[in-house]
């Protein structure tokens, strides 16, 4: 019978919110935007910047109604300043509200077509049009066809539906622009001059004409709109494929294109980082002179003259809350007397003001480096900066996505730099080459400021100790994750290390002729997974040099589990996950692209009857290790153990930082190496792992949602066909939590290896798996090639 490989949705339901599809320059310093003045440098098509050293926008925080900061549920607001000078801020749940100052009082406005709207219907999308009239999408709650309450919205069906209401309030629906019923309109946007434009799923442009709602193409592109902004004469959209169309309102077709903006939004806006998907790439609002753009992204503002050469930075991103992950673009707003307000995610609403008198970047700065952009390091980042407006804290990576660079380049361009004594100050040394950093004397010792970061911020002592190279100390993880098997108690409770893993697979493909067993079936999969617990075990760290040993051991075990998986499993099937398989290995939920690796996911599949065993690790409580205790509390054959390889008790370090040598006597430097560990940043519940603060991680044993139900979270799985699969999380109880506490503290040994090390055998290694070529010879020539970078 012909097997199909399922890809499979997952919903998430968090309390009452309902997430309905998915899971998880020019002239002098000092005179403002408008006359082309900013902060720090100019983006020219040449690539050039130039410095200058005086004027800087510092931000202060807007206070808005209460009605919309008391909300418990993420409150969503939009912005846009009217045509008067008001500013108009309208929130999903609050409703309409105008300030005549720039937003230093608020005005609730009477909206009766909204206050109606809103307690009978989801409201997706909302736009403000400079008039003051609003479009909307929306979706009534109706289960069967009959209208139900919102609090029946688990049997709700998204349906799209578009309210126009004029100035003076008066409503009206609107119908979609395109005769294909699934062809949704995503979003509205409103001109300068309050015309109404439509964006469809199928990646086509409308005009709307708000009389009598007939829709007017005006052009089509690739992906969904992002983004739209304008000016007088243009619409620049913004793409999901990372690419912009400009358009020219005055001769109604796309314009020339602006290849310095272009440009810009392809190396810049696509990398930026958004965990709230409601956020925008970027925000833009025109200014007072013709054709000009003010655009805010994470990197910070700039301006642009449509058709012009330059993108002139007038705030760097990473002096304010624009660098900030966790700050996602809602709104923007150019406001007179050269000022800015940005609207971020929570509602949260900022002016921006400009000041000749300081200096552009501060004098004293902390430079910091990691291979590759890490999402916790940029957070510490911009929450420092904010704290110490009086040092620049300059990160930089060594790879991105526009560079082309390779690892073994960003690598030699750091050494280079460390040896001239030109590097940073501190080393993110994820995927760098830890050992012979330590082993060179590039890292201070960090024994004796640990030792008084102690007295106030106590760390798990085990989990450094075990960081230590012969007794002295060159990095700490910010945070670290724990290997975990999951699957049927007989199973798991037998494997003791990576051979029995691999007995235990072998023991379930004999009584499992069919059918996955282990949920690998890529060579690669199999490869990565297996290595998070057996890395360390194939280098000595003393003599760096390679034990064919225990490698040895490690390919045969890789070769037996992925043997006994696949046997199972037919050709076609195998052939059908491999094609789907890239889109899988890119799902980032763990930062490496390994979402197969998850504990939570693992244990689903195991749930579900997929697989029989889960080899993962787990990185948080909060929907990840509460789901695995959920099943195991549910279901009396499913357990987890801690998961053991050629490692025993190990643990993954995450976001490992090292001083390098010299900088430890600056102040700032030690300053910012406490911030990353004390109470205030390690409390954050970030997705890169367990805090290694012991009170911090006590804290995550506590439900944050503290009044609802203690199944506080539901996950629904579906095929799309016939299958659903569906599981109320309860937050982990004391025991559980008490069992993970106590796989923390028995950790003794960091089980990754060697980065480069690990993309030789993951690289060489698929041969002696598949068993295209023998282990042995596979292993001699993993040593050579190695033999070579561990001379360096």
């Amino acid at each position: 019978m012909k097997k199909r490989y399922r890809q499979w949705m997952a919903v998430l339901l968090l309390g009452v919110m309902l997430l309905l599809e998915g899971c998880t320059g020019r002239g002098n310093a000092g005179a403002g935007p408008d006359s082309g003045q900013g902060m720090s440098s100019e983006y020219a098509a040449n690539g050039q910047s130039r410095e200058k050293s005086m004027g800087r926008y510092l931000e202060e925080e807007v206070s808005l109604p209460q009605e919309i900061t008391s909300l418990s549920n993420h409150p969503t607001a939009y912005l846009r300043q009217l045509d008067n000078g008001d500013l108009a801020l309208i929130e999903k749940n609050a409703g309409l509200y105008l300030s005549s100052d720039h937003g230093e009082t608020w005005t609730k406005q009477q909206t009766p077509w909204y206050d109606e709207l809103a307690s009978d219907a989801y409201i997706s999308e909302i736009a403000l049009a400079p008039d003051g009239a609003v479009a909307m999408i929306y979706s009534t709650y109706r289960s069967s066809g009959e209208e139900t309450e919102p609090e029946e919205a688990s049997d709700f069906e998204y349906t799209p539906e578009y309210l126009y209401v004029d100035p003076e309030g008066n409503a009206k629906n609107l119908h979609a622009p395109d005769s294909d019923p699934k062809a949704w309109v995503t979003r509205f946007w409103f001109g300068q001059d309050s015309r109404l434009y439509a964006f469809d799923i199928n990646g086509k442009a409308y005009e709307i004409d708000t009389e009598n709602g007939d829709a007017e193409k005006l052009f089509a592109f690739e992906g969904v709109e992002e983004y739209t902004c304008f000016t007088g004469r243009y619409m620049m959209t913004v793409t999901s494929r990372n690419d912009m169309v400009l358009y020219d309102l005055d001769s109604r077709m796309v314009a020339e294109e602006d290849s310095v903006l272009r440009d810009f939004i392809r190396n810049n806006v696509g990398n930026s980082i958004r965990s709230d998907t409601d956020a925008y790439p970027l925000a833009a609002a025109a200014g007072e002179q013709e054709d000009v753009l003010y655009l805010a992204y994470s990197g910070g503002v700039y301006r642009h003259v449509i058709g012009g050469s330059v993108m002139e930075q007038l705030s760097d991103g990473n002096l304010n809350s624009l660098g900030d992950p966790q700050m996602q673009l809602f709104g923007f707003a150019v406001l007179p007397e050269n000022e800015f307000l940005i609207l971020y995610n929570k509602a949260r609403l900022y002016r921006y003001v400009y000041n000749p008198d300081i200096p552009s970047v501060p004098e004293e700065q902390i430079r910091i480096y990691s291979l590759a952009e890490n999402y916790t390091i940029r957070q510490a980042v911009s929450l420092f900066q904010k704290q110490h407006p009086e040092v620049y804290v300059n990160y930089e990576t060594g790879l991105s996505a526009d560079t082309g660079m390779t690892t073994e380049d960003a690598v030699k361009n750091l050494n280079t730099k460390l040896m001239s004594g030109t590097g940073p100050d501190l080393l993110v040394l994820d995927g760098l080459p830890l050992r012979s950093y330590e082993e060179k004397g590039a890292l201070a010792d960090l024994s004796g400021i640990v030792h008084i970061m102690n007295e106030s911020d106590r760390l798990f002592k085990n989990l450094t100790d075990a960081c230590r190279l012969e007794g002295k100390l060159y990095y700490l993880p910010v945070h670290f994750r724990l290997p975990l098997l999951t699957g049927d108690r007989k199973s798991v409770e037998q494997v003791n290390d990576l051979a029995s893993l691999a007995d235990a697979v072998e023991a379930l493909r004999r009584e499992n002729p069919e059918g996955a067993l282990i949920g690998l079936r890529t060579e690669e999969e199999v490869l990565h997974t297996l290595k998070l617990t057996s890395a360390a075990a194939w280098v000595d760290p003393v003599s760096r040099t390679i034990d064919q040993e225990k490698l040895t051991e490690f390919l045969q075990s890789a070769r037996r589990i992925y043997q006994a998986e696949t046997a199972g499993i037919s050709e076609e099937e195998l052939a059908d996950y491999r094609e789907n398989h890239r889109e899988v290995w890119q799902s980032d939920v763990t930062g490496e692209g390994m979402y197969y690796a998850v504990a939570s996911a693992n244990a689903i599949d195991v749930a579900m009857g997929t697989q029989k065993l889960g080899a993962g690790i787990t990185y948080g409580v909060d929907c990840e290790f509460n789901v695995v205790t959920t099943l195991a509390n549910q279901e009396e054959d499913f357990a987890y153990v801690s998961w053991q390889g050629q490692v025993s008790n190990g643990f993954i370090p995450k976001d490992m930082v090292g001083i390098c040598a010299g900088s430890e006597k600056k102040e700032m430097v030690l300053e910012f190496f406490r911030f990353l560990y004390g109470s205030e940043f390690q409390e954050m519940d970030l997705p890169a792992g367990y805090p290694v603060n012991e009170a911090c991680f006590e804290k995550r044993r506590e439900n944050p949602r503290t009044g609802f139900d203690l199944a506080q979270a539901g996950i629904v799985l579906t095929d799309g066909l016939d299958s659903v699969f569906s599981l109320d999380v309860v937050w982990s109880p004391e025991e559980d939590f008490d069992r993970l506490q106590d796989m923390v503290r028995s950790a003794s040994a960091i089980c990754t290896g060697d980065a480069i090390v690990e993309e030789i055998v993951c690289e060489l290694g698929v041969k002696a798996v598949n068993g295209s070529a023998g282990v042995e010879e596979t292993v001699a020539e993993i040593v050579k090639k190695a033999a070579i970078y561990l001379a360096e």
